[in-house]
């Protein structure tokens, strides 16, 4: 049985993670690994409710220590925690637990322990943005395996960065581009979750350099709206959604860094990056193929995957093994005969001027009829409506189209489909109308 250490074999006394109270050595990290294991009862299957990073690592590694699997939650809804514990008859873990195990009364060991490659330490969960969520389980090799591609691409084998990341750890994205790289590279993680531009900017400011901001579009966007003298940054990650070349070449100018977007998917992990503002291409990972199947749709196979996994957007395969993302297959809309994604429509409204943010969205799978929720407090619906009508076709103009105050996204800056039809709801009961 072949294994891998917790801990990838850097000197023990470099940093780990760097919080308010100060930095954590690798070796500090393992000695509050070891203390959390040793309270853990006996459970198969652990929520890793941490907000704080840091902590998220510590009940991680933990848990991969005792054997217990730790399940990742896509939100923390009452509801969904609910149903994940009593489904799969797991413990809680939350910064509280952390916080409250007991020092370690014997010292850490001087090299770090091997897990099982087979072992099952995780499950992830897709996002839920056009359903329930579905778990993805992953076992240690694996999430070894993803790591170390994703060092290799990044050119991080050796480089030590400093990682602030809007990402929450439980994200298959967050996780893998800032836990796994900390636990299998020498980064150093911001043991915070920042959001609003603000908090991002005081995190960057609280590390030395060099360092790096793992983000989203949403998040970017918003960075990028105010006028900060940001600190200096070698290198930005984004991923979630296909990032517009325009905001990847303004974020590249003001930060004056280099952008690696990412793209990959809760089945697989991360499988391909492209410098947007160079290329719209995607490079897959070394030894990452992509084989089409039967329809068009696509698998990803690796070696540290086991067995090819099944990837939910359409792609066109380029003769050098390069691809370009062509949308979702759900995100299809079929209306008298035409055919658009949704992706292509929302990348049309947002590039509104005035709009702030927005999505369109068909509220029932075989409705004539699309709907968009908006914001954009300078402009009138009809102003909106002439300019979707100078770019698109009328059958996929929105009706309604809903302008709101503030669209409520998600931790990673998804709008949700549940959200959208929330919407549009109290919009249909304030009109006293039926939609079709």
């Amino acid at each position: 049985m072949s294994a891998y250490p917790l801990l990838a074999e850097f000197d023990l006394n470099t940093k780990f993670s760097r919080q308010a109270g100060g930095a954590i050595s690798r070796h500090e990290f393992l000695a509050h690994t070891h203390a959390l294991a040793a309270t853990l009862p006996e459970a198969a299957y652990a929520l890793n409710l941490c907000t704080d990073r840091y902590h998220f690592a510590i009940a991680f590694a933990a848990c991969a220590l005792r054997g217990t699997c730790s399940l990742l939650p896509p939100s923390t809804a009452p509801g969904l925690i609910a149903e994940l514990e009593t489904g799969y008859g797991a413990i809680r873990i939350d910064d509280a637990t952390v916080r409250g195990a007991p020092a370690q009364h014997n010292p850490a060991p001087q090299t770090p322990p091997l897990i099982p490659c087979e072992r099952q330490v995780a499950v992830l969960f897709t996002s839920g943005s056009t359903g329930y969520p579905r778990p993805q389980a992953k076992t240690w090799g694996e999430l070894q395996g993803v790591t170390k591609l994703t060092l290799d691409r990044l050119g991080l084998e050796q480089r030590p960065m400093n990682i602030v990341a809007t990402v929450p750890p439980q994200h298959s994205y967050g996780f893998e581009s800032s836990v796994l790289l900390a636990l299998g590279g020498s980064a150093s993680i911001h043991s915070g979750h920042p959001l609003y531009p603000a908090d991002v900017h005081a995190a960057l400011e609280s590390l030395p350099p060099p360092r790096m901001l793992v983000t989203t579009p949403v998040h970017l966007d918003a960075c990028l709206r105010v006028g900060f003298d940001w600190p200096e940054i070698a290198l930005i990650l984004s991923a979630t959604a296909p990032l517009d070349p325009a905001c990847a070449r303004e974020a590249e100018r003001r930060f004056q860094a280099p952008l690696q977007e990412i793209y990959g998917c809760s089945e697989a992990g991360a499988i391909a990056t492209r410098r947007t503002t160079r290329q719209a291409e995607w490079e897959p990972y070394a030894g990452i193929s992509l084989i089409e199947t039967l329809g068009g749709r696509f698998q990803v196979n690796a070696p540290h995957l086991g067995h090819p996994r099944p990837l939910a957007d359409r792609l066109k395969l380029l003769p050098d093994g390069r691809f370009k993302l062509l949308g979702r297959e759900a995100d299809q809309v079929k209306i008298a005969g035409k055919r658009i994604g949704l992706g292509e429509l929302n990348r049309r409204l947002l590039a509104i001027a005035g709009v702030e943010d927005g999505s369109f969205i068909l509220p029932e799978p075989h409705s004539t009829r699309l709907a968009a929720v908006i914001v954009a407090p300078t402009l009138s619906k009809h102003q909106i409506r002439r300019q979707l009508a100078a770019v698109l076709d009328p059958v996929f103009l929105p009706r309604p189209l809903i302008k709101v105050e503030k669209l409520e996204r998600n931790a990673t800056g998804k709008l949700t489909r549940a959200t959208l039809l929330e919407v549009i709801s109290r919009f249909d009961r304030v009109h006293n109308r039926a939609y079709s």
